[in-house]
């Protein structure tokens, strides 16, 4: 009895490990497959990956390129803006500042003798408000040709500033869009920098795993990178989509310089 139990047993245990064999092999099987099959997809995702490369390189070539542009033509536009009418604008407005300081003193002595006769009324001091008025009438013609002369030459100037800006105000007007522009470019380059922290952190990974003999481990994170080029690309193309409509405003903007 005890001789049959133990070769029931000792059967028993074979079969175990034959089982647990299997197991072993049949998971070691997979796993050599795994890893082949994720080499293999190294293999053709490499040729996209590189060409997603280059293209990425082209897309900021030619970003920098047209944005330099963009930035020359605008500076060069708003130095036309600056500089229109300056040299008539800074004469008027000497020859205003002029006239008022050279009025000053006699426009001053005026008001003062107007305000010490109403003092002296107020007073009952007619006297001294008699000769107060008399000294202040005397001082009237003189006053109105001074003002006559402060006005002539304020209006001047506040007329050529309404001019030289309605000159300039088609040019501002069709730079007002760029500013939108600019704003929507700012927040996608910091959409691209988030995209570009991840795929940096992937590529890290996939080196480290090639390294370490890893093909699956690869394969997950460069398609991790591989996704965020994309991104990254797609978000050049509406970076550069947003520079050349910049670049059709400033057009826009020159064909009004006068």
């Amino acid at each position: 009895m005890f001789i049959h139990n133990f070769s029931y047993l000792k059967r028993f245990v074979q079969l175990i490990l034959v089982v647990a064999l299997l197991n072993i092999n049949l998971t070691l099987a997979s796993a050599g497959t795994d890893w082949d099959s994720a080499l293999d997809d190294i293999n053709g995702l490499h040729g996209n990956y590189t060409s997603l490369q280059v293209a990425l390189k082209s897309d900021s070539s030619k970003i920098q390129m047209l944005r330099k542009q963009n930035n020359e033509t605008l500076k060069s536009i708003h130095s036309v803006i600056e500089s229109t009418d300056k040299v008539l604008l800074s004469r008027l407005s000497s020859e205003a500042t002029s006239a008022q300081k050279k009025h000053a003193p006699l426009l001053d002595q005026y008001s003062t003798l107007s305000k010490q006769s109403t003092a002296a009324k107020k007073a009952k001091d007619f006297k001294t408000a008699t000769l107060l008025d008399l000294r202040r009438n005397k001082l009237k013609a003189a006053v109105t040709l001074a003002r006559t002369e402060i006005k002539a030459k304020t209006d001047a100037l506040a007329t050529a500033r309404k001019q030289t800006a309605a000159k300039i105000k088609p040019i501002k007007d069709a730079l007002a869009p760029i500013t939108a522009l600019k704003k929507q470019i700012t927040a996608e380059n910091k959409n691209i920098a988030v995209a570009q922290k991840v795929r940096s952190e992937a590529d890290k990974q996939y080196k480290s795993a090639v390294k370490q003999g890893d093909a699956i481990k690869a394969v997950s994170e460069m398609r991790i990178s591989y996704e965020q080029m994309k991104r990254i690309h797609d978000m050049h193309q509406n970076i550069y989509s947003w520079e050349q409509k910049i670049s059709l405003a400033l057009r826009s903007a020159e064909s009004k310089l006068p």
